[in-house]
């Protein structure tokens, strides 16, 4: 009982069990929904098929947010190395269709993190430019991240990796094929529109530079098993 009513609590307690977007009400974590462990017990993949009803809306929204000053760093440094241009609170965007994506991402959290509470500690949508990229980084104060794919972009017929996300940790296993704590093999997982994936918030992973002239549009979140105090991200060193 103490467990459920933790869950309960949570942010992942109030998550409706659909959601209506337009004139289509959409479950939020449909039947039979199926998930593909790429590494065990650290990263996960989940593909949804209705993304037709939602995703013309989820673009219009991250768009809007996109010029919405609520949601933009107003200090963000457009430096192609930056993971694109960040546009901030999913949560409190006025969609529907981003109410949806939001809820499927505890949704995800809560089937990988032991079907325990889940809390967000942060939240945003990178839009990538031509040229854009994202340096090999882990997340502060995560235990699990979520990337959401919207838009992939143009692909670049020359460069197949081009705009791809990576894992690439000399902690994992699978990426040290050759030699236990060499990492050699990258983790390079298909992202299409509609694929949701899991990962350990500390999993070094990047952002193959976008070559297309269509942006690169994902979501992601930041997932903790408790609230933790503070503010989500750091305070830029001076």
């Amino acid at each position: 009982m103490a467990e459920a009513d933790a869950i309960a609590r949570s942010d992942f307690g109030s998550v409706p069990r659909s959601i209506r977007v337009g004139d289509a009400s959409l479950a939020t974590w449909p039947d039979g929904q199926p998930l593909d462990v790429l590494i065990e017990r650290t990263v996960v993949i989940t593909r949804f098929t209705d993304v037709d009803a939602y995703h013309p809306a989820l673009l219009e929204a991250v768009l809007a947010a996109r010029s919405d000053a609520r949601f933009v760093d107003a200090n963000a440094t457009p430096l192609p190395w930056a993971c694109g241009l960040k546009v901030r609170g999913i949560p409190r965007w006025p969609s529907a269709a981003a109410a949806l994506v939001h809820a499927r991402a505890l949704a995800l959290a809560h089937e990988v993190m032991e079907r325990g509470p889940v809390y967000v500690d942060d939240t945003w949508a990178s839009i990538y430019r031509a040229g854009d990229y994202c340096m090999p980084h882990s997340h502060l104060r995560c235990e699990v991240s979520v990337v959401y794919m919207l838009d992939p972009g143009d692909a670049d017929p020359a460069d197949e990796a081009a705009g791809k996300f990576l894992i690439l940790d000399p902690r994992l296993a699978w990426c040290c094929s050759h030699e236990a704590g060499r990492a050699t093999r990258p983790l390079m997982p298909l992202m299409e529109p509609g694929h949701m994936i899991a990962f350990a918030g500390e999993c070094v992973h990047s952002v193959t530079p976008h070559r297309g002239t269509r942006p690169r549009i994902t979501m992601s979140w930041n997932m903790t098993r408790r609230r933790l105090p503070g503010e989500p991200r750091p305070k830029p060193r001076r």
